[in-house]
């Protein structure tokens, strides 16, 4: 009896030492409380019983409401901090009792919560972006507030994954990377703009792929007429010789072309290289002095984009445009691949606290309710709000789909896509392909070529308030690539290859003349929707019409009549007194018959050329 009673007292004692966790219905969803109880919650097993509070709170809350009443709510102060608390809580699991009191702060200051959202996507593990910010937060001055705190958060998401220097793949050390750049903006030396810029936007300076000391060499080597800001991605052109093969004669292609040596950036000047070479030193050129830039793939190229205008992207070392660049392995970037997705996450986040509303309820729609008539009112209010969340247009869109909902709802979608979407034509088109069977579900039926055609005539409109040309002609190429397939049965791959300006298919056609035909006739009857007389629009149409002339050209079915088509539209614009594009279609004409190798073919063209004059 006497050791019961000790075992008894013991654990009330125990008991009266614990903190007494809050009942769901006792965590008031308002930010001073919420903040106050994130802050009490110092170790894991703290934390993990918070993330079940906020859990089972925001479940009562939100299915309370009516699905647009908790839209609303989603985004007012309280509901929303606790939805983004639970969020990263979701995110940072297992929680490390090492780093638990730095993810304590974070869900207790609004400022920095906020910040790890506004950072964007991150591809490594939440796990080890905590663990850096606790490594920086604990051991570099002023990193708790203003510019010191955004940069100590930007190196934490871009530490998801580690970092390596080019020069020799060793790990480059995110304390040391952000007490530098601190330091190096109180000495001055960086671009003024780099003290305006975003969490989001400082990742791509703080994740130089080079040494510290390769960054202060580019500072001090710079050519003089390049300091400007304007000039800084273009001081590369002038200071690295392209170059296939070193002194010795070796090959770019050889492993030894820098002969065995680091690959720092002053001896990237000494021997010279490809794109490669040129788009990492460009875009380490532009790191060294505050300003984002990030290498990007091309079709067998590498450029780089950099922020030759504070908070504007532009390319450089570009041979294929915005709409054929994708990020480079090794960046991280929102939303995906494509590198125009940059420039939109950028407009995304000019009105903050729209995106900040969007990526709440982006998360509200996976926290609450689970029927498909609430998730849709909370995603068509998070497209409301920020147009440019390319995250919650492709959960909504998917949500519809996924969820088998009305046609008249994927209706609504695309009509609200067109207008929201409107700067970004690629967004639009993905968008839309993924509605279109939801609203014509027979991709080869005469009213899905209808609709295929209405979309072409947003694209020109989308052109013609200055979307991107390549951008443009890319999206109505994607879009025309759809209905183009389901007009043949057995050649999608020869129909595609029509459409994207491919060569044709090796082995036996699959496809017939009389489908060569109505693709043809389909797909010029399309692209000429988009002609306009100068500008975007023009470069547009003539981007896809010369792909189509590739493409069709290439087909050995209905190549002769192919010829007689364009032949057709050649001698229609000069009598247009479109002189110019006459000869450019021409041009444009004999080099894709010169590469069929049939000389008759070829003569045929280049007589036509030649009345041209």
């Amino acid at each position: 009896m006497r050791t019961i009673r000790w075992v008894m007292i013991a654990s009330i004692i125990l008991a009266l030492a614990m903190p007494t966790p809050l009942r769901a219905e006792g965590l008031r969803l308002e930010p001073k409380a919420l903040h106050a109880r994130a802050a009490q919650a110092a170790t894991a097993s703290a934390l993990g019983t918070l993330r079940g509070e906020l859990e089972a709170a925001l479940r009562t809350k939100l299915e309370a409401k009516g699905s647009n009443a908790a839209a609303q709510m989603a985004c007012t102060d309280g509901p929303a901090c606790a939805i983004r608390q639970l969020a990263l809580l979701n995110r940072c699991q297992p929680i490390a009792d090492s780093w638990a009191p730095t993810l304590s702060w974070v869900l207790a200051t609004p400022d920095v919560l906020d910040g790890l959202v506004l950072g964007g996507d991150i591809d490594g593990p939440w796990t080890r972006t905590m663990e850096v910010l606790h490594s920086i937060v604990t051991t570099v001055d002023g990193t708790r507030e203003g510019l010191g705190l955004r940069v100590a958060l930007a190196t934490a998401l871009t530490w998801s994954e580690p970092v390596k220097a080019w020069s020799d793949d060793s790990l480059i050390d995110p304390v040391s990377r952000c007490r530098n750049f601190l330091a190096w903006d109180r000495e001055g030396v960086l671009d003024p703009a780099f003290k305006t810029l975003t969490i989001w936007e400082l990742r791509y300076v703080v994740g130089a792929w080079v040494d510290d000391e390769d960054l202060v060499w580019a500072r001090a080597n710079i050519k003089a007429d390049c300091r400007e800001r304007g000039k800084i991605g273009d001081a590369v052109h002038g200071m690295v010789a392209y170059t296939l093969h070193n002194k010795e004669g070796v090959s770019v292609q050889d492993g030894n072309f820098y002969g065995g040596r680091r690959k720092t950036l002053a001896l990237i000047v000494e021997v010279g290289g490809v794109c490669g070479a040129i788009s990492r030193f460009g875009t380490s050129m532009c790191q060294a002095f505050g300003i984002p830039a990030m290498p990007v793939g091309q079709p067998g190229h590498c450029a780089f984009i950099w922020q030759k205008v504070p908070h504007q992207w532009s390319l450089n070392n570009d041979v294929s445009g915005w709409a054929q660049s994708s990020r480079h392995a090794g960046i991280q970037t929102a939303w995906g691949n494509p590198a125009w997705l940059v420039p939109m996450m950028q407009a995304a986040q000019a009105k903050p606290d729209a995106y900040l509303d969007a990526q709440t309820l982006l998360e509200a729609s996976r926290i609450a309710w689970g029927k498909p008539s609430d998730d849709l009112a909370v995603l068509t209010e998070a497209t409301k709000r920020c147009p440019l969340h390319m995250g919650a247009w492709r959960a909504r869109v998917d949500l519809i789909v996924k969820s088998k909902l009305s046609t008249s709802v994927a209706k609504k979608a695309l009509k609200d896509a067109a207008a929201s979407l409107a700067p970004q034509p690629l967004a639009y088109s993905e968008i839309a392909l993924v509605l279109q069977p939801v609203i014509v579900a027979d991709a080869g039926s005469t009213s899905a070529r209808t609709w295929t055609l209405a979309r072409l005539d947003e694209i020109a409109t989308m052109a013609e308030a200055g979307a991107d040309a390549t951008v443009c002609s890319s999206a109505a190429t994607a879009i025309l690539e759809r209905t183009a397939t389901a007009m043949t049965d057995k050649g999608a791959a020869a129909a595609r290859a029509i459409v994207r300006g491919d060569a044709a298919p090796g082995g036996t056609p699959t496809i017939t003349a009389s489908e060569v035909k109505s693709i043809a006739d389909f797909c010029m009857d399309g692209i000429n929707r988009l002609d306009g007389s100068i500008g975007t629009r023009h470069g547009t149409w003539k981007q896809a019409l010369h792909r189509l002339v590739d493409g069709l050209i290439s087909q050995s079915v209905e190549r002769d009549r192919s010829l007689a088509r364009f032949e057709t539209q050649i001698q229609g614009l000069a009598a247009s007194n479109r002189v110019g594009d006459a000869r450019w279609l021409a041009d444009r004409l004999v080099d894709a018959c010169k590469a069929t190798k049939d000389a008759d073919l070829e003569a045929k063209a280049t007589a036509l050329r030649a009345s041209l004059g």
